[in-house]
Order: C-alpha cells, then structure tokens, then sequence
C-alpha cells in the first residue's frame, strides 16, 4: 500500500480513489437532544422530607407561602429538631439559620411541629432565630375543613 499526497489534504491510500474511513457525526446533535429530554423527563426532584410522625395543629384560616425563599424547621413531640433532612441540636438551629439569613435576607422560616411538643422548645428556637436575625417566621398548620 503507498500514501500518495493530494492538493486539499485529503489522502488517499491504496488504490487509486479508495479513501479513508468515514464517520458520519450528523446524528450526534439529534441524539444528544434525546438524551436531554430523556434525563429531563426521568429525574425527580427530592422534596424535602422532615421528621415523620409530626402532626401538625389545625387552623381555622391560614394562607400559602411562597414557594421560594423558605427553610424549614421541624419539631417532633419529645423534641427532636430536623433541618434540611438533618437531626440537629438546638445550638445548631443558630448556626445553620445564621448562614441562611446571611446568603439569602428574605428567608421565611417555616417551623413544622408537633401540636404535643413543649412550649419550651418553641421559645428556645425562637430565641436561635432572633440571634441569627431570622425574623420572618411562619407557624405550619393543618387547614380545617370548613373554616
């Protein structure tokens, strides 16, 4: 087989007119695009979770919040205390919502929990928030039907 140099750059080996293996890439934008769509339509978004078991108090009234710019905090009963799907201690409720606060200034604070936990606990956490200058709090409840 000898290689033979054409004007233009293509070469052409071996017999006269066979050229060099092609490999056609039109198709590569076309199944990129259905790779997209396919992740696109497959991936699910975790919700976050809280603490299970935690049965919220009932309301006559209550409104929706906003779907962005919120942290939410649970509080079973016997006053375990969930941030961003993670157990923590009540010193940690300062630490994390301080951080939060700082990176976003119109965080809402949701607090989650239970109708049997102890007023105590609520007042220790209201004191976190105010440390950390989270000031805008809302307490989730269970909507009453027909109220």
């Amino acid at each position: 087989m000898r290689e033979k140099r054409v004007t233009g750059g293509t070469r052409i080996i071996g017999r006269r007119g066979e050229r060099a293996p092609y490999i056609p890439t039109v198709g590569m934008g076309d199944i990129a695009f259905l790779l997209i769509i396919f992740f696109m339509l497959t991936t699910v978004f975790r919700a976050e979770r809280g603490l299970r078991g935690v049965i919220l108090p009932k309301a006559k009234a209550a409104t929706r919040l906003p779907q962005r710019d919120i942290a939410h905090i649970w509080v079973d009963k016997d006053g375990v205390i969930c941030i961003n799907d993670k157990i923590v201690t009540m010193d940690a409720v300062y630490v994390l919502m301080e951080r939060k606060v700082r990176i976003n200034p119109n965080l809402i604070v949701s607090i989650n929990m239970d109708k049997n936990t102890k007023y105590g606990i609520l007042a220790e956490i209201f004191d976190k928030l105010q440390e950390a200058r989270a000031l805008k709090v809302n307490f989730a409840t269970i909507k009453e039907k027909g109220g």
